[in-house]
């Protein structure tokens, strides 16, 4: 059964699990400017994971959120879109 990510709740009965917490980012490229659907993709796969490895089947409740920094490098400055997201992890009875 795939996890369920969501930011509301869900009108099961379940018990929970965990909190958990996950954080991905996604920098410019050469040709291309950084995408924020790439780092929001890599973020609640993590989430996903993590509720699979403690044994959960959701994710509820979760929350977004992002920051735009500046990363210097060899190649110059460059835009990096960084994503956190927590949630909490549920098993459905």
């Amino acid at each position: 059964m795939p996890i369920i990510i969501t930011t509301g709740n869900l009108n099961v009965h379940c018990e929970v699990i965990d909190t958990i917490f996950a954080i991905d980012s996604h920098k410019e490229g050469v040709f291309k400017s950084a995408d924020p659907n790439l780092a929001f993709e890599g973020v609640k796969n993590q989430l996903k994971q993590r509720a699979a490895q403690l044994g959960g089947h959701a994710v509820i409740s979760c929350q977004f959120e992002y920051r735009v920094a500046q990363a210097s490098g060899m190649m110059g400055t460059k835009q990096v879109i960084e994503i956190f997201a927590y949630g909490t992890v549920v098993r459905f009875i």
